[in-house]
């Protein structure tokens, strides 16, 4: 099982429980106008959960989805997912979503922050890649913060809720030096 501290966060494996917190931010209007789902249904809700759960079975394991708690109160505040790519164990792509309800408190970069440095020490990522929506400057921030470099934009990229999307594309590459990562 999968547990990440930081100084506020506990980011962790999800349980079947979760579901009626992540359904709960995953209804707000603010959330969804940058993510292709949404706002889902109990059953989609559900399903996510359950299979965030049975990636957990996976040899070798490629999708990360965990939730973001807060340390102090064990609340269920959002989550963060890391994927490794098939064709480059070494290379994988991660998203964050954080309730609005705590936005604009640094906890979408520390719990993102987190999950690179499990990833990097854990399974050797040293290729790091996100995307984010031109117009979502909270996320393009958290993406900087996170040490990722705007490599290019994609114009008409795809459709999200009935507007066609320009999308950011970042990356950042992990170095080793005498077999220490050098972020």
């Amino acid at each position: 099982m999968i547990k990440i501290e930081t100084e506020r966060l506990i980011i962790r494996e999800y349980k079947e429980s979760d579901w009626e917190f992540v359904h709960l931010y995953g209804q707000q209007g603010d959330i969804l106008i940058y993510e292709v789902w949404g706002p889902n249904t109990e059953e989609q809700t559900k399903a996510f959960i359950e299979k965030s759960i049975n990636e957990r079975k996976e040899n070798p394991r490629r999708e990360f989805e965990l939730c973001v708690t807060l340390k102090s109160s064990l609340k269920l505040i959002g989550g963060c997912g890391f994927r490794i790519k098939k064709e480059n164990n070494k290379r994988g792509d991660f998203g964050f979503i954080i309730n609005p309800d705590y936005w604009n408190k640094g906890y979408a970069t520390e719990a993102s922050k987190g999950l690179l440095d499990f990833m990097i020490e854990n399974h050797g990522i040293t290729e790091i890649e996100a995307t984010c929506d031109v117009f979502n400057l909270a996320s393009k921030r958290v993406l900087e913060k996170c040490g990722l470099i705007k490599i290019k934009k994609i114009k008409n990229d795809k459709e999200i809720k009935g507007r066609i999307r320009d999308t950011y594309h970042f990356e950042r590459t992990i170095t080793t030096l005498n077999g220490l990562f050098q972020n």
